[in-house]
């Protein structure tokens, strides 16, 4: 076939044919496009190149410029990188010579660029006219290049590890997907969407992303096999593997794999099928079908043999990892060393490859430039100046390969310092949960202590307290004691253990472990307030606005219910009130405590020298409160507590 081996002989009669074509007739009319997305999708060389001879020879500028455009993609899904490089060559040459066909080849122009440099992993480069290409997709108002210029875009921060940056542009492109109608199109479209969503997916475990998945596959799917598309149809059934391998169905995730090789085999060209194998392989070993592991692992290695793709160096390191991790986790050890020390080799390899490119594109550049002298007949002096700003841009480039190599080393320098940093981390938070996990058993260990001091004391002094008041009512309750003064006596001791058992209640209630919560509290001093007013004429009012039943500090307990008990026996005695409010507030770790009455207040020199205020002042003082008293004669006394709780 002699297009596969054009001479610059023949490239000139072509250019010079292009020339005499209309200049305006920017459009190729004999496109179809369909048939053409077919062909290219079948990887049908006879039929592409049969497609290229007629837009060659269709006498059209727009036709010539596609059969460029088709013939450049056709090497580059062939990964004849050497031969894309020819024709990204001719295609640049081409726009230079056209006038008024720029806007119509700008963007292919672009989009070629960027295929070329994402084939060649230049991702510098790729960016570039990735961006470049989009901004010219957009004033086209052309959906299915803006898909493809996203595509690009997507696949550019994919490999810098920056996935993060690509949801805006995923989303954009699913939108435009969502409208089109074109089938053959659709295909390939949806089946971008469903490995983007299944990348997301590993990167974020999202479920619903899976379903997502799986919706798109299934339409992408329907239509391929509708058109017999074997490449598409390989990358589906390998998708569907993936989704059935997150979910864990991995028979299921067998039965994909399988037919995603089938259809691999069937693809035209070249064609790699070891990572379905690798998948397949990784399958079985997750079963724990480790002869099956090794079986398919070997096939997959003898594939990645046979098509041993000069170019796609990552590509091949990925399946000699793979490789490796399976050998060794089924006891393979000698496989599992080989295909290690490849691994490595390819890597040691992978800048030697880089600086061997930097070389080649040089030669390239050197070569494109002296064929672009004989057909503009540049001058001696412009062919040096060119070469001298070659030789720059070879010497930025050295550089910048030394930068980013002293950059690597620097973060690794950083990470080993971070990961040092986290174990030290570790190790205190370790000793900081020990020490935790101690105090919340002696804080158990102390509440345990209380509750049983609090039931001895109460059995003990309690019920001794309750015999002592018993035996005195029924002494003077005797006939035969006739003497007032006894009498007397005798009822004084009995108020007095009936006072003094009242004043142990408060005291046991203090020494229990619940006691310490805002509620409990709050629950006793109504019940005591409900009991106390219950056989008089004052009605009793209980209000409570706590918004978490938070625990109090330590002894705060004790001194509230003393404080409170002795406002609501005062008001009693003193206020000759028809009403008293008990109100408890607790927002934001504040406690507000106020005991409200409408009766005659208390006068001022009253309140400067009643012990009893000055006793409760006191008390709130001891936890850290505040205690105000507000009266007003003859409407009534506030007497309200406000501590904050830490």
């Amino acid at each position: 076939m002699y297009l596969l081996n054009k001479s610059i002989f023949s490239y000139c009669i072509i250019f010079s044919t292009f020339f005499m074509y209309g200049q305006n007739d920017c459009k190729c009319h004999n496109t179809n496009t369909t048939e053409d997305n077919l062909n290219y999708s079948n990887r049908d060389s006879i039929s592409v190149f049969k497609t290229i001879n007629e837009y060659k020879n269709a006498q059209n500028e727009g036709c010539f410029f596609k059969s460029l455009i088709l013939e450049f993609e056709f090497y580059c899904s062939e990964k004849k990188i050497d031969k894309a490089a020819d024709l990204l060559a001719e295609i640049e040459r081409a726009y230079k010579k056209t006038n008024d066909c720029k806007n119509q080849f700008t963007y292919d122009l672009y989009a070629s660029k960027a295929l070329f440099y994402r084939k060649t992993s230049h991702l510098e480069k790729m960016s570039e006219f990735s961006f470049l290409a989009l901004s010219e997709a957009e004033k086209l108002k052309d959906s299915q290049k803006q898909i493809e210029a996203l595509n690009h875009i997507v696949h550019l921060f994919t490999r810098m590890q920056e996935s993060e940056k690509n949801w805006s542009y995923i989303k954009r492109a699913q939108d435009l997907i969502l409208q089109q109608v074109d089938s053959i199109n659709l295909i390939k479209n949806y089946r971008w969407l469903a490995l983007v969503y299944e990348h997301e997916y590993t990167r974020t475990e999202r479920k619903t992303l899976l379903d997502s998945t799986e919706l798109f596959i299934n339409i992408s799917k329907k239509e391929a096999l509708k058109h017999n598309i074997n490449y598409e149809l390989a990358l589906l059934y390998r998708a569907q593997e993936a989704i059935s391998y997150h979910r864990g169905d991995i028979i299921n995730g067998l039965k994909y794999i399988d037919s995603g090789i089938y259809y691999a085999k069937k693809i035209k060209g070249i064609k790699s099928i070891g990572p379905y194998y690798i998948a397949k392989a990784y399958d079985h070993w997750d079963l724990g079908q480790l002869k099956a592991a090794e079986k398919w692992t070997d096939t997959a290695i003898y594939y990645d043999k046979k098509y041993d793709l000069k170019t796609d160096i990552g590509g091949r390191m990925a399946m000699q990892i793979s490789a490796s991790e399976i050998y060794e986790g089924i006891g393979e050890t000698k496989k599992a060393l080989s295909t290690y020390k490849n691994y490595n080799k390819l890597k040691d390899s992978l800048l030697k490859q880089k600086r061997i490119e930097i070389v080649n594109e040089l030669e390239t550049k050197y070569k494109t430039e002296l064929k672009d002298s004989e057909i503009k007949s540049l001058s001696q002096q412009q062919i040096i100046a060119d070469l001298e700003l070659t030789n720059k841009k070879a010497k930025i480039k050295r550089l910048t390969f030394w930068f980013v190599l002293i950059a690597l080393l620097l973060i690794l320098l950083l990470f080993i310092t971070k990961m040092i940093q986290l174990k030290k981390t570790r190790q205190r938070n370790k000793e900081l949960k020990i020490a935790l996990e101690r105090q919340i058993q002696l804080e158990k260990e102390l509440s345990d202590v209380r509750d049983e001091i609090a039931q001895d004391f109460h059995d003990d002094l309690g019920n001794k307290l309750a015999r002592i008041s018993l035996l005195s009512n029924l002494v003077s309750g005797e006939a035969s004691i006739d003497d007032p003064k006894v009498k007397s006596k005798l009822k004084q001791i009995t108020e007095d253990a009936n006072g003094l058992y009242k004043g142990t209640r408060d005291f046991v209630f203090s020494l229990k472990s619940n006691s310490d919560y805002i509620e409990v509290v709050a629950t006793y001093l109504s019940d005591f307030g409900e009991d106390f007013f219950g056989k008089t004429k004052v009605k009793f009012i209980v209000e409570k606005n706590i918004d978490s039943n938070k625990k109090l500090p330590h002894y705060w307990n004790k001194q509230l219910v003393f404080i409170f008990k002795e406002a609501l026996t005062n008001a009693l005695k003193h206020s000759k009130c028809q009403e008293i409010k008990l109100s408890f507030v607790l927002k934001n770790n504040t406690l507000k405590i106020s005991c409200i009455d409408d009766g005659i207040g208390i006068s001022e020199t009253d309140l400067k020298s009643s012990n009893g205020l000055s006793n409760m002042k006191n008390r709130a003082q001891k936890i850290g409160g505040q205690l105000t008293i507000d009266s007003v004669l003859n409407k009534g006394t506030t007497i309200t507590f406000i501590g904050k709780i830490n």
